[in-house]
């Protein structure tokens, strides 16, 4: 599977024609009945739709490894309907909003305009458009089991049941898909789920699952402030306490509270060296020796310094690792099953780069971060619980809670790890966040219950304006 820049798929049907045209001139023969082939390798298949067996008109059949399936008839089992667009020369098919093209004679399949490269092109075996079966089935976000012997290959492909869109927020999916939004999206209203879904690839093997887990970046922060509120809670730390409190030696630190953290007014420059093997506590050294960027209290400058600082306090008060303590206070009681600190061997979907050469989309490096600031993984289903367990008070107080959502400056309506504003005059709670690959965030419109979070996988997309515009359209759409 191949990775384009979205301006160049644009024209991908156009060139696929004409390969496909030339293919024709050159006279190559439709591939014959692949049962009458067992001697290049090639053997019958079965496959079945969420376990029941299907009347194929043409028998799928494995071809160097490769199983395919009717295309037409395969999409229609899994949900959709195929027809022909004579404009690119090309099958087009739709499933929960998705346009799925394929050109005939090709080795590609669209998905919303990203390009899916199949190990095999398609093939005309008697009158049908035989494809690869996985590929078929990542394209509609289908499951797959696979058992294969010498004799057979058996496959079960399951519809897609993970994706849920509704007509109420199809102007939120049509907003998504023309900005080329790639990652993870859901919007929620009155405790129901309207909207969730994936986009893009997640790597460049397979396309977006709705149930897949993403770094989350600087939303990793709530996190953060939350444990320090519980702590508060607990009798253990105050929002008057000195920085010197915990650090007897840090700079300066009897002049820094732990409301200064919070809310991003004690004078920290941003940020500090990321590489693998760096401790909190050699972060913490590192911070020790830069200069502040102004007197504390005095101001805001967004500072992830300080809240490295603030998980190195949860740390020393808890007696635990900042991890574990937010795992067994928070993660356990909400059941957050897909939520905590990501290493090198979590499976997240894939963070993707501008290619500074060609501008093309390519997975970036790992993105390093430090706990505090930007560790965190979740999905969409665990960050939706977060977020309600802040309107109904189930994991921190009203009294945090209203201290958490209190603007603290007036340069910039920051709460602790909350930003707030009014959308469409309604009270909007928000943050978001990037780092290699990702960009993220989430708004939350209280007044109606409208939610939206997006954990997208492009670095460097304009998040900040896709959460205003998504916001606006589904409180048109759903605040009553």
């Amino acid at each position: 599977m191949t990775f384009r820049s979205f301006t160049a798929k644009l024209a991908l049907p156009v060139k696929l024609a004409a390969v496909t045209a030339l293919t024709l001139s050159l006279g190559i023969a439709p591939y014959a009945n692949p049962q009458a082939h067992a001697a290049n390798n090639e053997k019958p298949a079965v496959i079945t739709i969420a376990g029941k067996e299907v009347n194929w008109s043409t028998a799928p059949f494995v071809m160097k490894g490769t199983t395919m399936v009717p295309l037409r008839e395969a999409a229609r089992e899994l949900g959709a309907q195929a027809t022909w667009d004579t404009a690119t020369r090309s099958v087009v098919m739709y499933n929960h909003g998705d346009r799925i093209a394929h050109v005939p004679g090709t080795s590609t399949i669209t998905l919303d305009g990203f390009t899916l490269q199949m190990p095999e092109a398609s093939r005309n075996v008697n009158g049908t458009m035989m494809v690869p079966a996985r590929f078929l089935a990542d394209a509609f976000k289908a499951g797959l089991t696979l058992n294969s012997t010498p004799e057979q290959a058996t496959i079960n492909l399951t519809p897609d049941a993970a994706t849920v869109m509704t007509d109420a927020v199809q102007s939120v999916d049509t907003y998504l898909q023309k900005q080329g939004y790639s990652g993870l999206a859901l919007v929620e209203s009155k405790g129901k789920v309207v909207l969730k879904k994936g986009y893009g690839l997640s790597g460049t093997d397979k396309v977006t699952s709705p149930d897949s887990i993403s770094r989350i970046a600087s939303l990793s922060k709530s996190f953060t402030a939350a444990a320090v509120m519980k702590l508060i809670e607990d009798g253990k730390v105050s929002l008057d306490d000195k920085l010197t409190k915990y650090i007897p030696d840090f700079p300066r630190g009897d002049e820094i509270t732990v409301h200064m953290l919070l809310s991003h007014t004690a004078g920290f420059n941003s940020n500090f060296t990321r590489g693998e093997g760096t401790t909190l506590e050699d972060t913490v050294n590192e911070i020790k020796t830069k200069p502040l960027r102004f007197e504390p209290g005095t101001t805001f400058n967004y500072s992830n310094q300080g809240y490295v600082l603030l998980a190195y306090i949860v740390q020393l008060v808890s007696g635990e690792t900042y991890g574990q303590y937010i795992q067994h206070t928070f993660l356990e009681p909400l059941q957050m099953n897909h939520t905590g600190e990501a290493t090198k061997t979590t499976n997240t979907i894939a963070g993707f780069v501008k290619d500074k050469k060609t501008g093309d989309w390519i997975e970036g490096d790992y993105y390093w971060s430090q706990s505090g600031t930007g560790t965190f993984y979740s999905s969409l289903d665990d960050m939706m619980k977060w977020y309600k367990a802040f309107a109904n008070h189930t994991i921190l107080s009203q009294a945090s809670v209203d201290r958490m959502f209190t603007p603290y400056s007036n340069l910039k309506p920051y709460g602790y790890a909350f930003l707030i504003k009014n959308i469409d005059g309604k009270r909007t709670i928000y943050h978001n966040g990037s780092g290699t690959g990702y960009s993220t965030g989430f708004t939350y419109n209280l007044d109606d219950d409208v939610m939206v979070i997006l954990l997208g996988n492009h670095y460097g997309m304009d998040i900040a304006t896709m959460l205003t515009q998504t916001q606006t359209l589904a409180n048109h759409a759903l605040a009553k």
